[in-house]
């Protein structure tokens, strides 16, 4: 489903992909209680993931102004989940489809036996990156998924993302003073606020390559491309290709400009800290400080031959060295060394555009994975919260 804030907030985004859902009562979120646990499916250009919330009125309710983040994290039941090998991949054939069903089913079947969450509690998304790709397949499931669980299929916009990432991240007081931009698996988007009030405009700015899709395109351009030299031609592909689709949208949002402090999202954000500073992320940090040059310098490990890192840093302790292992070895199996150089170079030529000078600060917020699908669940829940009161 493509929602703008509007649409979620007074109930009139009712259009999936495959058409209208008008006539069902509040869709999965409507008539909400006032506390209840429910399940979310992702599917991303990253895979398939899922995580269970239980929301209640009493801790939305006089948060007016707070991010989503401190809005919701308290009541996050355990950790995602993630099928990292999804079967929607650019050229999937229709036997992805089906198999992508099985899989969504399988997962709220599991949501019920294991949660005891009800088929209609499951909310079930796809990401923009992922529908970019597999638009046609993306219908396919949501009628097929429809046939066999009664569930439908959201499809969220990049602008919608940008935005839900934003407000999951971002205080209401500080909208004006910082941009965000996530650069996902599958595409680029992020955006500032044009001020601090509720009714705010957000401007987003998006381009359709991710870590894993520029690696892709990097690969169709050069196909004899080697780990060495990917980082080069992914640099090049960034300079001819998504340089140039996103310089006309900072220049026409000048506001950016102004905007000192930049977070940056995403799953290669989080690797290149895992690999950079693996002893500050061990300390479980909320926010992390990045620097301009931190995704060249994760380039050129990337070019001597050293894409994860050169080894574990000495000054860990055992229960630091225990964990950095644990969770580099996730980063090996997100993202092999090709996506690492593709992202690198995504991430670099980003931060060179918004701050051509060097003058500005960027911070990693490390609890910004699944940022938006976060988001949208509290904003359907507070649209069943509406929906009651009227």
């Amino acid at each position: 489903m493509s929602m703008n804030r509007r649409d979620v907030l007074l109930g009139t985004a009712a259009v999936s992909v495959a058409g209208s859902l008008a006539g069902r009562a509040g869709v999965v979120l409507a008539a909400a209680p006032s506390a209840k646990t429910y399940g979310m499916i992702e599917i991303s250009a990253s895979g398939i993931t899922v995580s269970v919330y239980h929301l209640s009125r009493e801790m939305l309710a006089g948060s007016s102004g707070a991010s989503g983040f401190e809005r919701l994290a308290p009541r996050r039941v355990g950790d995602a989940f993630s099928v990292l090998a999804s079967p929607l991949r650019p050229g999937a054939e229709d036997s992805a489809a089906e198999e992508t069903v099985e899989l969504v089913a399988g997962l709220i079947k599991r949501l019920s036996d294991e949660q005891g969450i009800a088929p209609a509690d499951v909310c079930v998304i796809a990401s923009s990156g992922v529908a970019s790709f597999s638009a046609p397949l993306i219908r396919i499931i949501d009628a097929r998924l429809r046939a066999r669980t009664g569930q439908h299929l959201d499809v969220i916009t990049a602008r919608d993302e940008a935005r839900l990432t934003f407000d999951w991240v971002v205080r209401q007081r500080k909208r004006a003073e910082v941009a965000l931009f996530d650069i996902g698996s599958g595409n680029l988007k992020g955006g500032i606020y044009d001020g601090s009030g509720r009714r705010a405009p957000f401007r987003d700015l998006s381009a359709p390559f991710g870590t894993k899709t520029t690696a892709g395109a990097v690969k169709l351009r050069w196909p004899d491309v080697r780990t060495f030299d990917f980082g080069a031609r992914a640099a090049e592909f960034y300079a001819d290709t998504i340089g140039p689709q996103m310089r006309p949208q900072i220049e026409a949002t000048p506001a950016l400009q102004r905007r000192q402090e930049v977070y940056l999202s995403g799953g290669i954000v989080w690797a290149t800290a895992m690999i950079l500073r693996p002893k500050q992320m061990a300390a479980k940090p909320v926010w992390l400080e990045m620097t301009r040059d931190d995704f060249a310098a994760v380039a050129k490990l990337i070019a001597d031959g050293t894409p994860y890192g050169v080894g574990l840093a000495t000054d860990l302790n055992e229960t630091e060295r225990a964990w950095v292992t644990k969770t580099m070895k996730t980063v090996r199996n997100t993202f092999n060394p090709h996506q690492m150089a593709a992202g690198a170079a995504l991430g670099d030529g980003l931060v060179r555009q918004l701050d051509p000078t060097g003058t500005k600060r960027f911070v990693f917020p490390t609890f910004a994975n699944n940022a938006w699908s976060s988001q949208y669940l509290i904003e359907r829940f507070e649209l069943g919260k509406m929906r009651l009161a009227a």
